[in-house]
């Protein structure tokens, strides 16, 4: 099975000419192959260039680089999404059931962008896309991700009205429903044209895509959903009876147009592929999402009453999400150019990497126990003393890698040997899961500590 999804992905001619490349200028133009040796094997090629061989060590050391960069300034923009958590509690208390639609919004978000970014790198590595924002691929890639947007909005609004509604909220479903579709459809123009320029243009620098679309995307994604969000709330709060039904018909009609698409003779292979496997994936992730939500639903007066954890909230799940999205981007790529093959125990490329995102972890989420912190105290909100912030934001972080680097590894090769293209699936379940992991983590580690 893995030999005929290779073999639809890339054919001789492109391997060939991919390990000229690396020939040619591998720290440039092949920045994501992690075992030169299996390139060796999958292009038939009798030798590699000892130069290469020499070179493997600076490419692992060039990838923990990029990707510390990037969950950096990941870091800096979800402590600005922190920001605006802190000193949106007025929001939260006038409709404290929007509490349960943020985390899978922003899962969402990340699920559905991420995955295009991801979908981007592969192609560009494989040489199926040339990154001149032109080509049929982009353009399914485009169509895709709007009608994931607007289906998954819908459903998101449902389910987390029904679980607000459980948790004994005081809540409208319509209103929910409208929220979560205003606030998806506005940021995805953005998230659109963000997710194709940070790839293109990351590609064409040498860059290796997958090293920093996830984290820039995660970063973007916080930061537009976040105060679209409120907006919305806004909007539809402020909205007439009648005005909202007609707004909430439009969006249904949209929806159910958008389930038809993949069944027309108008989609194209390559988008029902996408639509049909992503699909029941984000219906999953989603829920899982909510399920998170629910659990910051019944710590809410908790977390209220200490706005400090609230600011390091979005930060922390975000990285714990960016990380697990590298991971799954590289050994996505890794799997369709053939440098990584299933194997029941990670090989030693694989370590190395979970090893990188151990030391990146301590860096990370160190500073955002910082950063909340001061921000905190710059906003005159109450929070825990600075050690305290470290030692929680650390523990739970790393607890999340260590949870997050198999999860990306078993996910990534195990839908890849059954013919199920990695991309489409693994950040989505990577990313839902780790709303409610790293949510569990961090609450469990407060309890531990006597906040909640």
């Amino acid at each position: 099975m893995i030999s005929c999804v290779k073999q639809k992905h890339i054919n001789d001619y492109k391997f060939r000419y991919h390990a000229w490349q690396i020939k040619k200028n591998p720290p440039v133009n092949c920045p994501d192959v992690m075992n030169m040796e299996r390139v060796e094997k999958v292009s038939n090629t009798n030798s590699i260039p000892r130069p290469i061989l020499h070179s493997l060590k600076k490419l692992i050391s060039k990838d923990f680089r990029e990707s510390l960069f990037s969950l950096l300034l990941c870091t800096m923009g979800d402590l600005i999404t922190g920001i605006i958590m802190g000193i949106s509690t007025s929001s939260l208390q006038m409709l404290p059931a929007l509490i349960v639609l943020i985390p899978p919004a922003i899962g969402m978000r990340g699920n559905i962008f991420a995955s295009l970014g991801s979908r981007l790198g592969t192609s560009l590595h494989t040489g199926q896309l040339s990154p001149d924002f032109k080509g049929k691929i982009l353009k399914d890639n485009v169509n895709s991700s709007f009608i994931l947007t607007i289906l998954m909005s819908i459903y998101l609004g449902i389910i987390a009205a029904f679980t607000a509604h459980f948790l004994g909220m005081d809540v409208n479903i319509i209103d929910m429903i409208l929220i979560s579709l205003l606030a998806g459809v506005l940021s995805a123009f953005f998230m659109l044209a963000l997710t194709i320029a940070t790839a293109f243009f990351s590609y064409r620098r040498g860059w290796d895509p997958d090293n920093v679309t996830t984290p820039i995307i995660t970063l973007a994604g916080d930061i537009i959903t976040l105060p679209f969000l409120f907006l919305s709330l806004h909007l539809v709060i402020g909205m007439g009876g009648e005005a909202k039904l007609a707004l909430f018909y439009i969006f249904i009609i949209l929806g159910v147009i958008s389930i038809f698409i993949p069944f027309s003779k108008l989609s194209s292979q390559y988008l029902k592929k996408i639509l049909i496997e992503s699909t029941p994936i984000m219906l999953i992730g989603g829920l899982l999402g909510t399920f998170s939500g629910s659990i910051l639903g019944n710590s809410f007066e908790g977390l209220i009453g200490i706005a400090g954890i609230l600011t390091m909230m979005p930060a922390f799940l975000e990285d714990g999400g960016a990380i697990g999205g590298i991971l799954a981007a590289k050994f996505s790529s890794a799997l369709h150019i053939g440098s990584l093959e299933y194997s029941l125990t990670p090989p030693k490329e694989a370590r190395k990497m979970f090893l990188s995102m151990h030391l990146i972890g301590l860096i990370v989420f160190s500073l955002i126990g910082i950063f909340a912190f001061f921000i905190s105290k710059s906003l005159s909100v109450e929070v825990l003393p600075l050690h305290e912030m470290i030692v929680i934001s650390l523990i739970a972080g790393e607890i999340l890698i260590f949870i997050v680097n198999f999860m990306a590894y078993y996910a990534s090769v195990i839908s890849f040997k059954h013919g199920i293209d990695p991309d489409n699936v693994t950040i989505p379940i990577i990313t839902s899961m780790m709303d409610i992991i790293g949510t569990g983590c961090l609450i469990l580690v407060l309890i531990l500590f006597g906040v909640l």
